[in-house]
């Protein structure tokens, strides 16, 4: 079974990788950062509704767990993705496919804080070495810290720290009776209601007149379609293989995601850049939990991208 599933975890992994340069076709498109949020969160809504129809026959969301709802939806789906619109144009996608694999690791440590991990010596060095992995990010830059690459790297650090805070929500917190589709749906519905005051502030500041590339609406169309097929291998993988095989998507993505920023934009991969991606692999392969204590473990769920 496992073996099947290989192609399966390389495909997941590609698919991520690709999320952060279709991102960032999005930003530099023209187009207002509420406009392609809203719409890339209704979409994911509506493909979750389907999910739940086609998988379930049914949907279940329950009053009771709107704090829930609305404080996943906030720091895992809204916060990072505009975060991610503004710093994807300006660090490059290969870079914030690097900064955003710490979000396993900003996830160990913050469980640990909550007491709900062992942090193991060998976690400890995966940790430290993911933490490591951005050193070399800013030392390829001359002057970082005030120029343009500078403040995308500085924002784009709070992305895997946002969806660190929402892995540990997950944990903690979902409801027991409920399937996972249907928290998704939840999740995305509850982004999407939280996104009217944006709107409404908006469209008082800055009324629709910009002109607006072509390629933003195929990079939300194509952002609709692989999260659509995300959200399903992600979970097939997690059924018939378990949450380590899964997690395996994550090293491809690293490498997947510098990859496509090569492909679609040029983006030059230097030694900095390389040193970073050994270091970040290197932390993974630390933090992640051995096949026989993968109980309790908080992994990267689809929708981080």
């Amino acid at each position: 079974m496992i073996n099947r599933l290989t192609p399966l975890v390389l495909i997941l992994g590609v698919a991520w990788g690709l999320n952060f340069s279709l991102i960032k076709v999005a930003a530099l498109s023209g187009m207002a950062y509420p406009l392609i949020a809203g719409a890339t969160i209704i979409g994911n809504m509506l493909i979750f509704a389907l999910f739940c129809r086609a998988f379930l026959d049914h949907i279940r969301i329950a009053v009771r767990f709107w704090l829930f709802f609305a404080a996943c939806g906030g720091v895992g789906y809204e916060l990072p993705f505009f975060l991610e619109l503004f710093s994807v144009a300006r660090i490059g996608a290969g870079t914030q496919a690097l900064v955003v694999a710490l979000a396993p690791i900003m996830t160990l440590v913050l469980s640990g804080l909550f007491r709900t991990e062992t942090i193991t010596w060998r976690r400890s060095a995966g940790i430290f070495l993911g933490f490591l992995a951005i050193v070399p990010l800013a030392a390829g830059e001359a002057g970082t810290l005030k120029s343009v690459f500078g403040v995308g790297l500085a924002v784009a650090i709070i992305v895997p720290f946002t969806y660190a805070i929402y892995h540990v929500l997950i944990d903690r917190y979902w409801p027991s009776d409920m399937e996972a589709f249907e928290v998704a749906l939840g999740e995305s519905l509850a982004a999407a209601l939280m996104m009217g005051p944006i709107y409404a502030v908006w469209f008082q500041s800055d009324p629709v007149s910009e002109v607006v590339a072509s390629s933003a609406y195929v990079a939300i169309g194509a952002l609709l379609v692989f999260s659509a097929l995300e959200v399903w291998l992600y979970f097939h993988i997690m059924r018939q293989g378990g949450a380590l095989f899964v997690s395996q998507a994550g090293y491809v993505a690293v490498m997947a995601g510098i990859a496509w920023g090569a492909i679609f934009f040029g983006e030059r991969v230097s030694g900095w850049i390389e040193l970073s991606c050994v270091l970040m692999l290197c932390a993974l392969i630390l933090v992640t939990p051995k096949a026989k204590d993968t109980h309790g473990d908080v992994d990267a769920s689809p929708t981080d991208a």
